[in-house]
């Protein structure tokens, strides 16, 4: 098995809070992964220190921070990125078409690629609709990707199920999907696929949390590998 080949698309979600255990998770599948993903648990627990202390292994780090707020925090937040050594940074699309241009040019000046959050894979079109939107999630996503194309982001989080949404309105965007799941267990997710469906539907990284940490990490991520085969 060609890992270097079979690994280039999978960014471990390291959503724990203590260092100790982000690093000896880190350490077991350094060599099965791409990238790595920090989420709010970790974020609100650790110190810049601690985040840049992630560069030893030589990975491109994913801050999922998902900044929504006025357009001044926002641009803001974005260059207290400065110095982390992160390569991503995620934004709601929901930010709007001229926050989300401020942010991106903020953004390249710091050499950090601005990710947008679309609809939160554990949305349904029900929960949609109970929060007031009148579009599904399909017809939503595409809204709000029609806005990150113009603001000129580097990608989009959707779930696996709107990867083609985005292809067919930009080729530039690049797809992050997580709720990727190995079994018929969803966990919070709503919409899901397994890691080789969502690569077929066109997604250029897969964002694995669960299937990948709970239990044997090492096991677990041979099994997702050997699946995209």
């Amino acid at each position: 098995m060609n890992l270097t080949k079979m690994n280039k698309n999978i960014f471990v979600a390291c959503d724990l809070s203590n260092q100790k255990e982000v690093l000896e998770l880190l350490e077991k599948i350094k060599d099965e992964i791409c990238g790595i993903k920090i989420g709010l648990q970790y974020i609100s627990q650790r110190s810049p220190g601690d985040i840049r202390e992630l560069s030893k292994f030589n990975k491109p780090i994913f801050y999922d921070g998902k900044f929504f707020d006025i357009n001044n925090t926002v641009v803001n937040s974005i260059k207290a990125l400065k110095g982390l050594n992160i390569s991503y940074a995620t934004v709601h699309l929901l930010n709007g078409e001229e926050t989300l241009t401020n942010a991106a040019v903020i953004s390249k000046e710091l050499s950090i690629k601005l990710i947008g959050v679309s609809i939160l894979t554990s949305f349904s079109d029900h929960d949609l609709k109970k929060l007031g939107f009148l579009d599904n999630v399909e017809k939503q996503v595409e809204r709000l990707i029609k806005i990150a194309d113009k603001a000129d982001l580097h990608g989009i989080v959707c779930s696996p199920h709107e990867v083609k949404v985005v292809k067919n309105i930009s080729k530039n965007l690049k797809c992050f999907t997580p709720g990727i799941r190995m079994s018929s267990e969803k966990h919070d997710q709503k919409r899901t696929m397994n890691a080789k469906e969502a690569l077929d539907a066109g997604s250029d990284y897969l964002i694995i949390g669960r299937p990948i940490t709970e239990g044997n990490p090492k096991e677990n991520i041979k099994n997702i590998i050997n699946s995209l085969k």
